[in-house]
């Protein structure tokens, strides 16, 4: 047998076959009890295999997190992560209120320039504003030459309208009640009875006093709405009609009232009780006032109060 020359060389294993018999080198795994030492688990596996499951566990875990970042609300609970539907509706509030802004600013330049031609200035004679938009503000030096020019009539008219409603608490149709109104003709007598003080707008008395020894129920004079309906220490029950021509009927010093604020009544209809309510009452009687447009007016001028039959 020929022996080998001495100087043949010995082969290395290289580090690519040591590497694989590594990771394809099979490695057991058994899980056994202690105090019986009976398996429980038992497998084989080599790192080859192990390492390709953490990857995959990893990229599993990947794209749960993005899935739960992307379309869960769990999100907004992330630091520093914002939803982008609130970034939204922010940005739509704010257009909306730079718009509602601008239309502000139209109306008050527009208001203004309207406020100017009321006050006699001639936009047609300044050829310099003809191109300027009604919601554009005027120039500050076409502002200072503005002047007011009041005609006769526009001066006749404001002295007419400012005597008419000096002193008017229901509108414009201001008439004084100097005579009965031939509006309405017929008022109903509240009670019938005595007048024990008369109407004197001097004193500050401004209705009638009436007693009566015969009927107790105090009624309406004309149709109306009760406006109040209440108790005072003067006046003790109190109730007030509001009627139609801008009448206004106030009966005082009642026992106690029949009707509530915001009742319709109808002439002659009971709306309260005679009495002596109030610090004013020192008697039993009735404290009827009837006003037109404002002003106190003497109810015996409109109606026959005193009954000889209950004397």
């Amino acid at each position: 047998m020929a022996e080998e020359p001495q100087n043949k060389k010995l082969k290395r294993p290289s580090l690519r076959n040591v590497s694989l018999k590594k990771l394809n080198r099979k490695y057991d795994f058994l899980m056994s009890r202690d105090d019986t030492g009976k398996p429980m688990l038992n497998f084989k596996l080599n790192l080859l295999n192990l390492i390709l499951v953490i990857i995959g566990i990893a990229l599993l875990l990947i794209i749960v997190t993005t899935f739960i970042i992307a379309f869960t609300p769990l999100r907004e609970y992330i630091p520093g992560y914002t939803d982008t539907n609130l970034n939204r509706e922010v940005y739509e509030l704010s257009l909306r209120a730079d718009s509602i802004e601008r239309e502000l600013q139209k109306k008050d330049v527009y208001f203004e320039n309207l406020k100017r031609i009321m006050e006699g200035y001639d936009f047609a004679a300044d050829s310099a504003l003809a191109s300027l938009s009604i919601y554009e503000p005027l120039p500050k030096g076409v502002i200072d030459t503005i002047t007011l020019h009041k005609s006769k009539q526009d001066s006749l008219l404001r002295a007419e309208f400012e005597a008419q409603n000096q002193y008017n608490l229901f509108g414009p149709d201001y008439l004084p009640p100097t005579k009965p109104s031939s509006l309405v003709k017929n008022f109903f007598v509240p009670l019938n009875g005595s007048i024990v003080h008369g109407f004197n707008a001097d004193e500050g008395h401004y209705g009638v006093d009436i007693a009566t020894d015969g009927d107790k129920i105090i009624n309406a004079t004309l149709d109306g709405t009760v406006v109040f309906s209440s108790w005072s220490i003067n006046n003790g029950y109190c109730i007030g009609i509001q009627h139609e021509d801008s009448y206004f009927s106030v009966y005082k010093h009642n026992a106690t009232l029949l009707k509530k604020e915001g009742d319709y009544v109808k002439a002659g209809e009971a709306i309260a009780i005679l009495g002596r309510s109030g610090d004013q009452a020192q008697d039993e009687h009735l404290h009827f006032e009837l006003w037109r447009n404002g002003l106190a007016i003497n109810p015996s001028d409109y109606m026959t109060i005193n009954n000889p039959s209950a004397n």
